[in-house]
């Protein structure tokens, strides 16, 4: 018989291990029905009921003033570039200027408008005919500079500057000797500059340099003068 004051024996049953999945257990493995039927090429965007539209932000660009005859353009505020701006006609422009209901620049605004202000850009206005003028002036001047003949006159009026006196010195030494000048400066097909926007008083040697700011091989004319010596 079991001894009475002895405690009883709990008998400890192993916790059930969780099923192995193989390709016959039923119970692990779902059924085909009940998965998510879902094209997995199929984004959310594509859906029938999405619309195809752009995120566009207010246009503050185009501002459309209350008088005609001004234009306005949004300038640097950068010291040197507003005094620029302000030396060729631009003011700044105030709430007054803007057609009333353009809601598009009120997060611009500042100062109770007498100015807006986006970023580092600044919005300022000017006479709409001086801006068409100056627009003009470019086309005119980008018109100019790509016409080929233009750039064979151009071409040749910088060989002759950038050779300079070494030439000259040997053009007068060959005069001396009773020959002609060693070089003269001819390009057939050059273009008039003076009937080009061109021509005008200083434009050229302003706007010419836009042609390129590369290094142009001029020589060392160490040919001429040896030719010079010779004879």
């Amino acid at each position: 018989m079991p001894d009475s004051q002895s405690p009883s024996k709990q008998t400890v049953k192993p916790s059930a291990a969780p099923p192995v999945p193989t390709m016959t257990n039923a119970t692990v493995i779902p059924s085909l029905e009940d998965m998510p039927r879902s094209n997995p090429r199929l984004s959310e965007e594509l859906a029938d009921d999405i619309v195809a539209r752009p995120m566009t932000l207010p246009d503050f660009v185009n501002v459309p003033l209350a008088n005609p005859t001004l234009a306005a353009r949004w300038i640097f505020t950068d010291r040197r570039r507003f005094a620029q701006a302000k030396a060729q006609g631009w003011r700044v422009a105030q709430k007054r200027d803007v057609k009333p209901g353009y809601a598009a620049l009120v997060p611009f605004e500042e100062e109770g408008g007498t100015k807006y202000i986006n970023g580092d850009l600044i919005l300022m206005v000017i006479d709409r005919k001086i801006y068409l003028g100056a627009l003009r002036y470019k086309h005119q001047v980008a018109a100019a500079l790509s016409d080929a003949a233009v750039q064979k006159r151009v071409t040749a009026q910088r060989a002759a500057h950038d050779m300079g006196e070494t030439v000259a010195a040997v053009n007068r030494q060959r005069v001396a000797a009773g020959a002609d000048p060693v070089m003269t400066v001819f390009a057939p097909g050059v273009a008039d500059l003076n009937e080009t926007v061109l021509g005008q008083p200083g434009v050229a040697g302003k706007e010419v340099g836009r042609l390129g700011n590369a290094a142009r091989d001029t020589g060392s004319l160490a040919d001429l003068a040896n030719q010079v010596k010779g004879e």
